[in-house]
């Protein structure tokens, strides 16, 4: 990824995590990388233009995570396990990615970034479905649940358990709004 945007994002997470993804805006990446906003017009022509940059970035570090498990030798349990440790532990470095997954405004973004969150998705079903069905082929997984009953089921949980993160974060804002 170029210098310039490695810069852009960092700047558009610190928004994020300061401000919230509504605050996320070209005029606010301008004024916190210290440009013209003509300048950032140019590379964003609408303010979910830096969103969808994030976005992609996210796509990168999952699809670089799932492969890195193409390569694993791990049972199935064992994968599973370290690839939600890992997971987590990306969302702990970048947990801006929180908010802009679970973005309340997601459904009337443009449809890039729908499209972005729905090939992420796809790539962690697909995974999970993988890991899954290889579980049940060893013999590891002893379910009769289906697979894919189990795969949107640990999606939720996850889901769940990353929204809650979230909404710690989003306490946190709130908090640093209050003069004490």
């Amino acid at each position: 990824m170029e210098r310039q945007n490695i810069e852009i994002i960092e700047k558009a997470a610190g928004i994020i995590m300061n401000s919230g993804v509504k605050e996320l805006t070209v005029h606010n990446l301008a004024n916190k990388l210290m440009v013209d906003k003509s300048q950032l017009l140019k590379q964003f022509t609408k303010d979910d233009d830096i969103l969808l940059l994030l976005h992609l970035d996210f796509e990168i570090d999952i699809n670089e995570l799932i492969s890195e498990f193409a390569r694993t030798t791990e049972t199935p349990d064992a994968e599973m396990k370290i690839l939600f440790k890992k997971l987590y532990f990306l969302f702990l470095q970048k947990p801006y990615y929180l908010d802009i997954i679970f973005d309340k405004k997601l459904k009337n973004r443009d449809e890039s970034i729908k499209n972005s969150f729905l090939r992420i998705r796809n790539t962690a079903e697909n995974y999970l479905t993988s890991v899954i069905n290889k579980g049940k082929n060893e013999n590891s997984f002893k379910t009769t649940i289906s697979t894919k009953d189990l795969v949107s089921k640990i999606l939720s949980e996850f889901r769940h358990f990353m929204k809650d993160e979230q909404r710690i974060h989003e306490v946190i804002l709130e908090m640093k709004h209050y003069k004490l």
